[in-house]
């Protein structure tokens, strides 16, 4: 077992240690409670000292026009401020949701060996274009067929 670092102050079996990183140097100070307390560390807004840099520094470039939500305030409270912001912040909602599950439409799990509602979409607007195909080449049997899983296709799909 390696030995308790020690107070940078007192020498008191340090339970509070910080790290800072200045321009590539680290340097480390560890700290008892009671110097801690003493060096205002027990205060949380001394741990909010980045929060507290980035909003003196960064300006708003998407602001609501109904609520005032601003995209800083998005990214700080991770939610919207009305449902006119839906409207207003839809451009980096749908990179945001594109980029974190692979579409900006999120519609649930889905049982083992069945469609979401978005395959059966894709599947229907495909089925449609073939079955365009196969009545412009005369292939009725085929374009029954593809009417038929059009049909079949469309009664798993829940009307609300």
């Amino acid at each position: 077992m390696s030995k308790p670092l020690e107070c940078s102050v007192c020498g008191v079996i340090a339970t509070v240690h910080l790290t800072q990183i200045i321009q590539g140097k680290v340097s480390k100070i560890h700290y008892c409670e009671s110097c801690a307390n003493k060096g205002g560390a027990g205060d949380p807004s001394f741990f909010e000292l980045q929060k507290l840099a980035q909003a003196t520094t960064l300006k708003p470039a998407i602001v609501c026009p109904v609520c005032k939500f601003t995209d800083i305030d998005f990214r700080r409270l991770g939610r919207l401020g009305c449902p006119s912001c839906w409207d207003v912040f839809a451009a980096p909602l749908d990179q945001l949701l594109n980029s974190v599950q692979h579409d900006s439409q999120h519609m649930g799990r889905v049982p083992v060996g069945e469609l979401s509602f978005n395959q059966i979409r894709k599947r229907i607007s495909a089925a449609q274009a073939e079955m365009e195909h196969a009545i412009k080449s005369e292939n009725y049997e085929k374009a029954a067929q593809l009417r038929d899983e059009i049909a079949k296709l469309k009664t798993q799909i829940p009307t609300v």
